[in-house]
Parts: structure tokens; sequence; C-alpha cells
């Protein structure tokens, strides 16, 4: 895993809709916990998001809520050997991003301005490889950010991406949850048991039966 040395005591930033958060997001966290040397992972639901627009089911205080209280109740198993102090708050949730544009640099610039002490690095699916050229300032943020790339079935790494940014790829299996798949079984009136955290089915499905 080239590059992961860069990592250490990084926050790594995992950003999206989180509508509503889901096993996948903690096994993602828990993954990158494991596999890189990052000192926390730092979940930021997206309060606008500038690719999925007027899709988004829940609103913002509530997917924040959510997001929090599955970390509140996270047990961080199976992680690497970390001191004591990193597994009392290994993951966070960020209300950062409340009244802002969604754009990435717009996110990375204001976390930095408030903590120019802090390394930042940013959790990317490979899918989104190819049109990262296309995210607002993308120069900045290719010569100020570490990218965490996530390998994604049948997508693939563009050479020409992947040489301007600063990067570590995790090779980690692919977890097939996701928050549509989650939605999808509340409205057929299926368990989302083996989908959600524990302890937050019954509210998840309330929320998205409304």
């Amino acid at each position: 895993m080239p590059h992961t040395e860069s990592l250490k005591g990084a926050y790594a930033l995992l950003g999206g809709s989180f509508d509503p958060i889901h096993n996948g997001h903690l096994y993602v966290a828990k993954e990158v916990l494991s596999l890189s040397p990052v000192h926390k992972i730092i979940l930021i639901p997206s309060f606008n998001h500038n690719f999925k627009g007027d899709s988004i089911v829940l609103d913002y205080d509530s997917r924040l809520a959510l997001a929090q209280e599955a970390v509140d109740h996270f047990t961080p198993l199976n992680f690497a050997i970390q001191t004591a102090e990193d597994f009392r708050t290994p993951i966070e949730v960020w209300d950062a991003e409340r009244g802002e544009s969604g754009y990435t640099s717009d996110l990375i610039k204001k976390l930095v301005a408030q903590r120019p002490e802090q390394k930042f690095a940013f959790i990317i699916g490979a899918d989104n490889l190819q049109k990262l050229p296309d995210w607002q300032d993308f120069h900045w943020l290719k010569d100020n950010l570490h990218f965490i790339i996530l390998p994604r079935p049948e997508s693939t790494m563009p050479c020409d991406v992947l040489s301007c940014i600063n990067h570590s790829i995790l090779d980690m299996p692919l977890c097939p949850i996701s928050s549509s798949l989650v939605r999808e079984r509340i409205a057929r009136g299926e368990s989302i048991t083996d989908l959600v955290p524990q302890g937050l089915e019954d509210r998840i499905r309330a929320l998205y039966r409304q």
C-alpha cells in the first residue's frame, strides 16, 4: 500500500448524504482505520449535495442525528493495535457542512483554516475518480489533499488522474449495503436489521415511512 506513511496522524474525511447511515459506512470507517495509520475517521453528512440534488429524502438535522447516534454506540472491534485513547473516539461526526456550498474544496479550505496544524485526507470510491478533475477547484485539491481510494468492481483507475494527486489505494472487499437498499427494504416492509447499526432500526424505519 504505497504512500500510507504520509497518512500518519491524519483525519480521514468520509462525506456523503448518509440517507440514512448504514453498516456499510461503519465498515468503511473500520477498514480505513485498520489498513492505514490515520488517527480518526470523520463522518461529514452533506448539507447540500451537488450530485444528488433534490433526491435526498431525510432532512439534514435528522441525518446528522442518526449518524451521531450510530457512532456513539459503535464498538470498534477488530482494529489493528492502537492506543487506548484512540479506541475511545476512533470515529466522529462533524456538523461541518451546514449552510455550506457542498463543494469538497470549500469544506477542506474551511477545516484547514480552523485546524491549520491538522492533516486531512479524503476517502473516495474508485468509481468517482474519472470525474475528480471536474470537481470544484480541483487544482487546489490535488495540491493540498491526500485521497484515500477504495477500489470498486468494474471501475478503472485512470492513470492520468492518479498521477496528479496525492493518494493511497486501500484494498478492501466491497460492502454491498447502500442507503437506497435500506430505503427500498423499508418501502417493501422488509427487515433492515442486517443493514443498519444496532438499535437504530425502529427509528430509521419510522423516519423513512413519514
